[in-house]
Formats: structure tokens, sequence, C-alpha cells
């Protein structure tokens, strides 16, 4: 009964936001909100190499040079904004590389004196522990639901409560940030659009490659994802993508104004200070001397971790694998990578990893 009701709210916020018109142009927005660089040479950043998405998002056209390309734009390049940020499923309590950018994006906003207003969801922590704040910054949790093909994730329509609505009413942000893809990029749309606020969507999960792998049994699958992408991105002001490749796939299937938001290092916790031998005796299985491959992420069919294995016997006993984190595959490739070179260390957090 619940998977129904919440299947019927999605219809009718979905039908809400058909009507609204995306925007006409390919290209990114130039208005003032998204004013272009005060100059042509950004000055190299000795803090950080992380890049917002809130200071992407005020390039009149933003370029990516390539992994090499080190420099980041000055924080007071534009002076502080309002943001509204709405994410699932939630980077305070889920564990991922798309959780730890979110949360180094929110530390370099609070550098810059930006306003933010969080709305996440998160229905599997008990109430009393979730996060009521970080770096200063509020969140409101919203009512969700647990997602039906991974159940560690929540997901949401911001629905019954309409939480996003107030928030936007309180802080007049701006600008929304929202996640993508999800359920709650369709209250955004809805939000952006009745209130007139430029709408800025990150794409973090290719649902078309979720859709081939785990639902290759139905026909058309693969383009049904590629329709609905189109459909969301195409009323965003702007879309960011994870890297330059995804951003020519997305172009090339028909979604438009899309930028990289550009990968960053923490480079206060990731310092070869902290090599350490005892960590790599633990990664290699106690052969120090051999030659480490690691892999830190996701265990999910959709990574491919399967195709590793024919590499790693064709490269002989001179070389190990180390897989570092958890997922719905873990024990299946525990299983598969029996008999090989390969430390699967669990999931692993904060300075231990």
């Amino acid at each position: 009964m619940k998977f129904l009701s919440t299947s019927l709210a999605l219809i009718a916020l979905i039908g809400s936001t058909f009507g609204f018109t995306h925007p006409k142009s390919d290209k990114p927005p130039s208005s003032s909100l998204f004013p272009p660089p005060r100059h042509k040479n950004p000055t190299k950043s000795t803090k950080s190499t992380t890049h917002t998405a809130a200071l992407a998002a005020t390039t009149a056209k933003l370029t990516y040079t390539g992994d090499d390309n080190t420099d980041a734009p000055p924080l007071s390049r534009t002076p502080p904004r309002k943001i509204c940020l709405m994410v699932e499923p939630t980077p305070f309590t889920h564990v991922s590389g798309y959780s730890n950018r979110f949360n180094e994006m929110l530390r370099y906003l609070k550098k810059a004196g930006d306003e933010v207003g969080i709305l996440t969801v998160d229905s599997q922590t008990k109430e009393e522990e979730l996060p009521s704040s970080v770096y200063g910054y509020e969140i409101q949790h919203t009512q969700g639901f647990t997602f039906p093909l991974y159940n560690h994730i929540s997901l949401t329509l911001d629905l019954p409560e309409m939480k996003g609505a107030q928030i936007l009413e309180e802080l007049k942000p701006d600008l929304i940030h929202v996640s993508s893809p999800g359920f709650m990029v369709f209250a955004s749309i809805f939000y952006a659009r009745v209130m007139r606020i430029p709408l800025l969507m990150s794409y973090h999960t290719h649902l078309p490659s979720y859709a081939k792998t785990y639902f290759s049994f139905m026909p058309g699958c693969e383009e049904f994802a590629w329709i609905l992408l189109r459909w969301v991105h195409s009323r965003a002001d702007l879309t960011l993508c994870t890297s330059p490749q995804l951003q020519r796939e997305l172009i090339a299937n028909g979604i438009p104004r899309v930028e990289v938001w550009r990968k960053g290092i923490d480079t206060i916790r990731f310092d070869p200070k902290f090599k350490s031998e005892t960590m790599r005796e633990r990664m290699s299985d106690g052969h120090t001397d051999d030659f480490l491959m690691v892999y830190v992420g996701r265990l999910g069919n959709e990574k491919r971790l399967m195709d590793i294995k024919p590499m790693l016997e064709k490269l002989g006993d001179g070389v190990r694998l180390c897989i570092v984190g958890d997922g719905p595959q873990a024990e299946e490739l525990e299983e598969y990578f029996k008999g090989t070179n390969t430390v699967f260390t669990g999931q692993m957090g904060g300075d231990e990893l």
C-alpha cells in the first residue's frame, strides 16, 4: 500500500511538472546568477584542488582540459550565494565517493561564505541519530522510502511534507542544486519552475549502465533510461557530471548544457606522510614487495570487478589485488576471487581509509 501511494504521488508530481518548459538554449546560462569569470587566468589555489559545484555554476562556459589541469578558481571569485541543496541518498550517513564529494563541497562553500539550506532523506537511521548539521549548515530530513532494488539507500519525493518548499520560502536561494538520478529531482523541477529559481543538477549514477546491468531481461530498458534522463535534464539550467568521458556521452545522447564537475583531492587527509607499511602488509597479504593494485568503492555488478580476474591471473605471482569496500556483490566477489592473490578488507572510512 505504501509503495502504491508513493507511485501515485510520483505520477502526480511528474504530471504537474510536465507542462513546464525547459530552458531553450543548449548553452549554460549567462544571467547575473551565472556571471563569467572576472579574469582569464584564475590563480592556483595552494589550499585545495577541490572544485565546488556552486562555483562551477558561476561561469558562463566552463572548460575541462584534462586530469593534469590543477587550476582551481579562488573562493572569492564571486560574492557569497544562497543555495538550496537537495540530495539523495543522504551523503551524511551513506558511505560512498559521492558522499565525500558533497561533504567536501559543503566544506569549501562554508569557507567561501555561502549560505546553504540542505534537504535530504534517510529512512533507515533512527530519528534521534540523524545528523542535524554539517559545517554549521542545518540539515533537514524529509519522509522517504527504501529503494526496492538496493535496500541500503533511501529516496524521496518530498511528499507529503514538501520541506523543500519551506526551505526555499525561508532561504530565498539564488539557485537549487539537486542530485540526479533519483526521485527528489522531480520535486526540484516543480519548485524551480514555480518559484523561478535557476536549477543545477549534478549527475552521479549512470542510469543507462544500471538499467543494462540489472534489467537486461527487459527489452528497451537502456533506451527508456535515456528517454527519462533527457526529459529530466532538459529542465535543468546546467548539468554537472563527473568526467569528460561522461560529458561527451550525455551530450551525444541529447542532453543539453552539460559541464564537468572536476575531481578534487583532500590534500590534508591524503598526504604521503601517512604512508604505512603495516597497511601495505595487510593489503598485500604480507607480500609487501609485490606490485599492488587497489580498488576502492562500491561492490556491485555495474562496476565489472569480475573483469579484473583474468588480467590478474595473466600478470602472475608478483602482482596482488586489494579490494576495499562493500556492496550487494561482496560475497559473490569473494567467492569468485578465491585462489587468486586478492585481499578483501571490507568497508573502511576516515583516517583508516
